[in-house]
């Protein structure tokens, strides 16, 4: 569910908060930059003396200085301090005018303030730029040669104007510049990374323009735009490629370093900032694809067409009867303990039937009075994640160290008119989708103002459980403070704002739409941020968009819809988030009932799931009661034996069939009681499916008891006792054998991981157990009781009443008319030889085709299935794969072990120059790289690399005089002073002592223009440390966060699970190999939904191989170590098994823990289908012809009848069921194992049988016949 709802760590507050406006100075001082280096060949080449366009500062202008225009020759600085930042600074330019002896006087066009008010731009630009040391230098030369160098007039054109009092200063100027120096300049910054973001830092150094869109001429038309906040005056640059064939103007011509070269004394650019610069590696493969044909799996399909081919041979030869079949013996060595056994018991049952209902209610009140003790979970992660998996460990780890995840409100908005409309700008002419038409944008803005407004009134309002992360220490939130994705932010959630439009003097219409253009492409500018002091990302903010390769960004203005994204605080304290879920409630409530001609939405609260979870268990009741009700009233129908409607009441059994019904409601009451005893958790879902389970098993056991009894002829025994513990004595191992073997599937799912699953195993493997004890205990008391009301004349239901009229004495020649119609149509036709090869024929083709087709079964189960149809939560998941722009956020957690204050141990980790190339950050950049397998969109933020960055410029790192602690980096009090740093010899790291002193202050400092990578915003939770006596930190658990790609489908979050835990691997050896004790792993939110599947399979043949190798030991014990009928069943559940797999996929039944569950039950419950018939044709006479024959009528009556039949009647009902769960997962494959497992028992099974040769039986003595019983027909 999950779904770009989840990016909450990364919607701004975290990634984008190196905001813009350090940005815009550092392009201002780009493109001053870049004209002066354009200055430098010149300087070469001109050995004329040139005078200066400028020298010193006039006035400033807002913050800006001016500079005196000034056409005299240089002069000699006569400044130490200036000299040394011109050296820092200007090396190239210093050496040269030093000269090589380095004892020559410098001279420069620009004086000493000049030379500051330069130094101080370029340190702005440090704060982005410097993580590429060749673009610094590359720019740094170009800034150095437009302020300072000889010969100004060589390139730069002034354009002087006068102050008030006469001083002439330059108002702007003309740069001549090449376009190859421009174009190399800017290649070498392109790829630096903005390593908050995770984006490019050219999205913010290119204004209108992002990266994608951005180029050399508009970067530096942008840095040289007056009009912007950051450019003192107008620079225009003129390029030598529209220079007019033959002027002699000049142009300045540089040699730029590429970023992967370095200059002298400096270092090339890092990996991360410069492609070519990266190591040599293989591009991840993803998993290996398997051999396929025509789409399938190509080992399956040749197995299955070789064995098809194989097997239809061998019935085509058989058929000719060219070969004898074969002579099957099947030994019983103990079959009678079992007969004897039951028999006696049944007969006691039968006997005191008083005292038998007596102990077991006392057992079914003490047992279930364990109910009061149960608990009921609809947590989702409570229900789908293991205690011990690993995403369960990796969740519960995150939670406790960096908080839970963000609690998330969201509305996805359509338009309904879904009409593209264009708009004329200076740009060109804009073409915009339909979610930005002016009516339906003030409709969703009116809605936002709306929810922004709910319990304000009351106390209970937004403000109180919103995430609001730029607030100062003891601040109270307002709703303007809370982080709300939504386009309307770029507007300062102001209608007025929205609405302004104006004609500018081109004649050009300007309003939102031009807003929306700037912020859509560049969401990072300044204007952008939202109220809350953050950006608004537009892949959260709107979606629909045309679609593009994975890792590309959309075309924003083309969206067709909008998402309104609110997001709460979260606690790990269940008890604190009342507040939250009240707020949530409303958020719900107000939605339900909103109506818009022009607005189509779907939304979601946090809350949504677990009410929906609840929902869904409320509106299942009803269902699961009418499933009772009919099964109810085909039981009492069928299992009386009716001849008159006159002795109706004495004839039927309707008492005894609520007896029925009334034992199995015990059990599943005795399975909540036990597992409520022991304190496991229990689903809803499990106590509504549970009951129908049962139902369907035990109503079984009660026709085969039932009409057993009917069959035997009552005149050999001297009383009912007698004849009923004969009874139950025939049919006592066959329930024990069905019942043994459903029990032991269950407790095999009882080993899945998934609570949800298990706890649903363990309490039908106890209802189960429960309702054969009950069955071979009360049942057969109330049979004996029902018996006597027969015998006595009684009336059903009605036993006080005595009828004249003397019951007909049952003989076991009565047949019903189901059992005629099997003796005198079907069997005849089945077993004809015709169609016996045709069935053989035929089911082997199908199985050939399921077992071609079971590789290929999809896994996953989609979010929407486990919520009610008509619930909202549904909608708003099939919105979500339209909207949905962005994906969640990864958070690479590192655990304690690193030495961050170690320049050895910071390069394992970090990014930037000098760092390792197999460094953790580089690592996750290389992957990020390759979208489409790794699902990894941005490379990840790097806390260290931000650092590091920010403690090497001056002015950010401040501490407070007065009380020696931090200080603001905006502070401009006189308390505050720039921090006591130390570096590493190379200048490039702090020392491990500044490093422990200052990372506090730099997570509590604010970004802004100067300090545009202070870590409060984006790292405050990122990094977990410890402060010792004397101030120093240490850090201890960190996390590095990246973008997905976006995700919808089980198998997009699988399959990105599985490249995360990859890449960890290779990160963690990483770290094993440089003998450093730490761990790190990748967790998202969504995780922890879709681990099962990356085991799904092996978990499948796991459970399944246990579950055959359960019926198999099962059967051949029940049947006194008959191997042949052992043998037999487990062959017929393997086909059963095959043909449910082909089902599935065929009837798109996605692989899942669920749907294992229930294939696990199909093993158990397609025993029955088999284990009875296999039986009578066992202890049948005659030839395998004739004891398939006496079989199928016989007991394929009973199982028609009592087993078929009764699944059905009840399984019907769950297709009316309003929750896709129950209508995929139980009523198509509980109605497949009824169908697939009849088909096999009623159809395929005897003819096989017939087709065996002589059989030998081991023959018992009985005061009754030994014939497996057949049920009444109806």
């Amino acid at each position: 569910m999950f779904d770009a709802l989840r990016s909450k760590r990364c919607f701004g507050f975290r990634c984008f908060f190196s905001n813009s406006s350090g940005i815009m100075n550092v392009n201002y001082l780009w493109l001053v930059g870049g004209l002066l280096a354009l200055a430098l060949p010149c300087l070469a080449q001109e050995e004329q003396e040139l005078g200066c366009i400028w020298y010193g500062q006039s006035h400033q202008i807002g913050s800006h200085w001016q500079n005196l225009a000034d056409t005299a020759p240089a002069r000699a600085l006569n400044n130490v301090a200036a000299e040394a930042v011109f050296a820092r600074r200007c090396p190239t330019l210093y050496k040269e005018y030093k000269g090589e002896s380095g004892e020559e006087e410098l001279e420069l066009c620009c004086d000493a303030d000049q030379i500051f008010t330069m130094d101080s731009g370029l340190s702005q630009a440090d704060g982005v730029y410097s993580r590429c040391p060749t673009c610094t230098r590359n720019m740094g030369q170009t800034v150095c040669a437009m302020t300072c160098a000889k010969n100004h007039t060589l390139f730069l054109t002034p354009t002087t104007s006068f102050l008030e009092t006469g001083v002439e200063y330059v108002e702007s100027i003309e740069y001549r510049i090449s376009d190859e120096t421009a174009q190399k300049v800017y290649n070498s910054c392109a790829g630096i990374q903005h390593t908050q973001t995770g984006r490019p830092a050219m999205d913010l150094g290119c204004g209108a323009y992002n990266a994608k869109t951005c180029d050399y001429r508009r970067w530096y038309a942008f840095m040289g735009d007056v009009s912007g906040d950051y450019v003192p005056f107008q620079i225009t640059y003129l390029w030598s490629d529209d220079a007019q064939e033959g002027s002699e103007e000049e142009y300045l011509r540089l040699f730029p370093l590429d970023c992967s070269e370095k200059y002298d004394d400096s270092y090339a650019c890092a990996c991360i900032d410069c492609q070519d610069s990266c190591p040599l590696t293989d591009a991840p493969t993803g998993p290996d694809e398997l051999w396929k044909i025509a789409g399938l799996y190509g080992v399956t399909f040749i197995v299955s067409l070789t064995l098809g081919l194989i097997i239809a041979v061998a019935i085509c030869w058989g058929s000719l009867g060219r070969t004898a079949p074969p002579n099957i013996c099947m030994p019983t060595l103990f079959g009678e303990f079992f007969y004897v056994g039951f028999r006696a018991w049944g007969t006691f049952c039968a006997k005191h039937p008083v005292l038998v209902l007596a102990l077991c209610s006392w057992a079914i009140g003490g047992i279930s009075y364990g109910i009061r003790y149960m608990s009921i979970t609809t947590d989702p992660v409570e229900l789908w994640a293991g205690d011990e998996s690993q995403t369960r460990l990796e969740k519960d780890y995150f939670d406790q160290h960096f908080g839970p995840f963000y609690r998330t409100n969201q509305i996805f908005i359509k338009a309904i008119n879904q009409t593209n409309f264009t708009h004329e700008a200076v740009s060109g002419l804009l073409s915009f989708g339909p979610a930005f038409e002016y009516d339906f944008l003030k409709e969703v803005f009116e809605l936002q103002e709306d929810i922004m407004k709910l319990g304000l009134a009351d106390g209970e309002g937004l403000d109180k459980i919103c995430y609001a992360p730029v607030l100062l220490a003891g601040q109270t939130a307002t709703v303007d403070d809370c982080v709300i994705q939504s386009i309307y932010g770029y507007f300062q959630h102001d209608m007025d704002v929205f609405s302004n439009s104006y004609v500018d003097n081109n004649g050009y219409t300007i309003n939102y739409l031009n807003k929306l253009e700037d912020c859509l492409r560049v969401p990072m500018l300044e204007d952008c941020f939202g109220p809350y002091g953050g950006p608004i990302e537009p892949g959260i903010a709107v979606g629909g968009m045309p679609k593009v390769a994975v890792g590309e960004d959309p075309d924003y203005m083309m969206a067709t819809g909008l998402v309104l994204t609110f997001l709460g605080k979260n606690q790990n304290d269940d008890t604190k988030l009342e507040p939250n879920k009240k707020w949530e409630k409303l958020f719900v409530d107000y939605l339900k009932e909103y109506q818009s001609d022009r607005l189509d939405i779907a939304f979601m609260a946090e809350r949504s799931i677990q009410d929906a979870i609840v929902e869904l268990s409320e509106g299942e009741v009803g269902t699961v009661v009418i499933s009772y009700v009919v099964m109810f009233v085909y039981v009492a129908i069928a299992l009386g034996r009716i001849r008159s409607c006159r002795g109706f009441l004495l004839e039927s059994r309707i008492m005894l069939a609520i007896g029925g019904i009334v034992i199995v409601l015990a059990s599943v009451a005795c399975s909540l009681g036990f597992w409520g005893y022991l304190d496991v958790t229990t689903t809803m879902l499990a106590i509504e499916v549970i009951p129908f389970l049962v139902l369907a098993v035990g109503v079984d056991n009660i026709f085969i008891m039932v009409h057993t009894f009917q069959r035997l002829d009552h005149s050999r025994f001297e009383s009912t006792h007698e004849a009923i513990g004969e009874a139950i004595g025939q049919v006592g191992p066959s329930i024990l054998q069905t019942a043994g073997s459903e029990f032991a599937c269950f407790a095999i799912g009882a080993l899945s991981d998934m609570p949800a699953v298990k706890t649903f195993a363990m309490y039908a493997a106890a209802a189960i157990l429960f309702d054969f004890l009950l069955q071979i205990t009360a049942f057969v008391a109330l049979m004996a009781i029902d018996q006597r009301r027969v015998l006595d004349g009684r009336l059903d239901m009605l036993c006080c009443v005595q009828t004249k009229k003397k019951p007909q004495a049952d003989t076991p020649q009565d047949v019903g008319l189901l059992e005629k119609i099997f003796k005198n149509f079907y069997s005849p036709f089945l077993l004809s030889k015709p169609v016996k090869v045709a069935v053989l024929l035929i089911f082997t083709v199908i199985t050939c085709l399921s077992l071609m087709v079971v590789p290929s079964i999809e896994k996953g189960l989609d979010q929407e299935m486990s919520m009610p149809k008509d619930s909202h939560v549904v909608k708003y998941f099939r919105y979500m794969v339209d909207l949905l722009a962005m994906g969640a956020p990864v958070y690479w957690v590192l655990k304690p072990g690193v030495n961050f204050t170690e320049q050895q141990q910071q390069n394992l980790i970090c990014g930037g120059v000098e760092c390792n190339n197999n460094s953790l950050s580089v690592q996750l950049y290389t992957q990020s790289r390759y979208p489409e397998i790794t699902s990894l969109a941005r490379p990840a933020s790097s806390w260290l690399d931000d650092y590091i960055d920010w403690l090497a410029i001056i002015d950010c790192c401040k501490y407070n005089t007065t009380t020696q602690g931090f200080c603001s980096s905006n502070s401009k009090s006189d308390d505050c002073l720039p921090c006591e740093r130390e570096f590493t010899e190379d200048g490039l790291r702090p020392t491990p002592e500044t490093f422990s002193k200052y990372l506090p202050y730099f997570l509590f400092d604010l970004p802004d223009a100067e300090c545009a990578k202070a870590g409060r915003a984006s790292y405050a939770d990122a990094v977990i440390y410890t402060i010792d006596d004397v101030g120093m930190s240490t850090v201890q658990d960190t996390y590095f966060l990246q973008y997905s790609t976006t995700s919808t489908t089980s198998e997009e979050f699988y399959s990105q699970l599985r490249e995360v835990r990859r890449i960890a691997g290779e990160i963690n050896a990483m770290l094993a190999e440089n003998q450093v004790d730490a761990e790190i792993f990748g967790y998202c939110v969504f995780y922890i939904y879709y681990e099962q599947y990356l085991t799904i399979w092996e978990d499948a043949l796991f459970s399944l191989g246990l579950s055959l190798l359960a019926i198999f030991v099962v059967t051949l014990v029940i049947t006194g170590l008959d191997i042949t009928s052992a043998l037999i069943v487990l062959f017929m559940v393997i086909c059963i098994l095959i043909n449910m797999g082909g089902m599935m996929w065929a009837w798109s039944i996605n692989l899942n823990a669920i749907s294992l569950v229930n294939l696990v039950v199909c093993v158990g419950i397609g025993v029955e289908f088999v284990s009875h018939i296999v039986r009578s044709f066992k202890r049948a006479e005659g030839t395998a012809q004739e004891r398939a024959r006496h079989s199928l009528n016989v007991t394929g009556s009973s199982v028609l009848s009592g087993i078929t039949l009764t699944k059905f009647a009840g399984i019907v009902v769950l297709g009316f069921s309003n929750s896709q769960v129950f209508q995929v997962f139980y009523f198509r494959m509980y109605l497949g194992i009824v169908l697939i497992g009849g088909a096999h028992g009623l159809i395929l099974l005897p003819v096989l049988l017939s087709c065996m040769g002589p059989l030998s039986r081991v023959a018992r003595s009985s005061t009754a016949t030994p014939t497996i019983p057949a049920t009444t027909a109806i």
